[in-house]
Formats: structure tokens, C-alpha cells, sequence
């Protein structure tokens, strides 16, 4: 699965002596899973999924005034596990709801441009909830 996407928050933090606000934006992500499940009925099928996950984030820091005072950007390698339900509702088509969890991690960097020796982290996750009708040859 390869989905490009506009995710992006903000948090503000406040250590002593220093404060200031984090932007984070992901451009993309994408999984490789395997899944395995049970027929339930003879056209439902449980499933769970796991396996290797990828992204690209960026992550600003700014201190209290405003200006930028480091940056956090790269791929990142992850996992990700999930599960889901798909109905056959006709022959050769159904439809599917899942869950996903994306875990990346923390990354971590020092800045000094904050008005001393900093060390900044950032931990990525991403969950999504995909539904879809799949036609199957």
C-alpha cells in the first residue's frame, strides 16, 4: 500500500529555559504486509496483517519567538500491524474495512541555535482506517 497524504500537527512544549513549538508534516507512507485470516462465513473473511512500514517526515522546531531553530527531515523505516474484515457481497467483488498501526520510532537531534546545546526528539506513528471495494479477475 502507498498512500501520499498532507498529515501535519503542532505541539507546543516548555522546558526550563527553554520553550518553543514543533511542526510535523508526512508526505507519504507506505506498507508491505502479509495477512493472514479466517473465513468466518463462506463470503467473510477476519483478518490480521503485520510487516515492514516506510515514511517521510518532516519535523521544525521553533523557539519562542518564532524563528526556526533546527529540522528533523528524512525516510524512515518502521512496522506496522493491523486487521480488518472483507465481505464478498457478489462473485468477484467485496468490500473491506481495516485498521492499520505505523510505528517509526524516535528520532532525536542537537541543536545549539536554541541558546545553548539542545537535544530535540520527535516520535512518529500512524494509524489509519482504509475502506475500499476490491473487484477481483
Amino acid at each position: 500500500m502507498l498512500d501520499a497524504t498532507s498529515l501535519s500537527s503542532n505541539a507546543t512544549f516548555s522546558t526550563i529555559p527553554f520553550s518553543g513549538t514543533a511542526d510535523s508534516r508526512t508526505n507519504w507512507f507506505n506498507t508491505l504486509t502479509a495477512r493472514g485470516g479466517y473465513l468466518v462465513q463462506p463470503n467473510v473473511l477476519l483478518y490480521v496483517q503485520g510487516g515492514a512500514a516506510w515514511t517521510n517526515t518532516n519535523v521544525t522546531f521553533f523557539n519562542g519567538a518564532g524563528a526556526q531553530i533546527g529540522e528533523l527531515s528524512n525516510d524512515r523505516t518502521g512496522w506496522t500491524v493491523g486487521g480488518g474484515a472483507e465481505w464478498m457481497f457478489a462473485p468477484h467483488w467485496s468490500v473491506f474495512a481495516e485498521y492499520n498501526f505505523m510505528g517509526f520510532g524516535t528520532q532525536s537531534a542537537a541543536f545549539t541555535s536554541c541558546g545553548g546545546n539542545c537535544v530535540l526528539s520527535a516520535k512518529a506513528n500512524i494509524q489509519d482506517a482504509p475502506v475500499g471495494v476490491n473487484y477481483k479477475f
